[in-house]
């Protein structure tokens, strides 16, 4: 019990003072080949694990004169670690359940032609550019997914750095039909549109994208 307590303490002060510990949780199960949902849920888990032990050790090795004050002690332990690493790194909606929207009234546009995933992105975006990471990293665990972005522009300069990043895991192009692909994406940049036989059939806007959403595109190669 003396030799543990130092090791979780340890383990705990790391998870929540170092700000990287998150991704990199989640970086080290995704690697792994966890999915998306259970890499990001591990972090809370771990955390609510850690409290549990540390409770035991102290609900075991201190001499209490109060048993509510034992129990009180022994619930904050508990629950404080899970507190603080939420405070840190916030649980949203996209990591609870799928947020998409059902497009397959769409009109099937050429470019979503042997396709099964098409982002609709805008050009000198930050938000597109963060896009393409999750591309590469989708085409690292999955590549045999086919993947396109388009780019609603009319100067093929904006594409390069998009093809930069890329770097030839996924197709960067311009839009057949400028107007209609911002309509598909609603107005919303980037747009990921899950593909089926060509056409629409799911969308997930930039704040729907997230761990559940990629397994359910992930899950479209099973």
């Amino acid at each position: 019990m003396k030799k543990l307590k130092p090791v979780v303490i340890s383990t705990l002060l790391v998870l929540l003072l170092i700000p990287s510990s998150f991704g990199s949780v989640r970086g080290f199960l995704l690697n792994k080949g966890f999915s998306w949902m259970l890499s990001e849920w591990m972090y809370y888990v771990v955390l609510l694990l850690l409290g549990a032990r540390l409770a035991w050790i102290l609900a075991g090795g201190v001499q209490w004169k109060s048993v509510w004050k034992k129990y009180a002690v022994v619930l904050f332990t508990v629950v404080a670690p899970f507190a603080i690493g939420f405070a840190q790194h916030p649980i949203y909606e996209d990591m609870l359940w799928d947020l998409s929207e059902d497009v397959s009234a769409l009109q099937a546009l050429p470019d979503y032609a042997s396709a099964d995933l098409v982002v609709i992105a805008i050009a000198d975006c930050p938000y597109c550019q963060r896009a393409v990471n999750d591309m590469n990293a989708l085409h690292q665990r999955n590549p045999k997914l086919r993947m396109r972005m388009v780019v609603c522009t009319a100067d093929s300069s904006w594409l390069e750095p998009y093809r930069m990043e890329a770097a030839g895991a996924f197709e960067v192009v311009m839009a057949t039909d400028m107007d209609a692909m911002a309509t598909h994406a609603d107005g919303h940049f980037p747009a990921y549109v899950l593909v089926r036989d060509g056409k629409p059939a799911r969308r997930w806007t930039n704040n729907e994208w997230g761990p559940v959403a990629k397994d359910a595109v992930e899950r479209t190669q099973d």
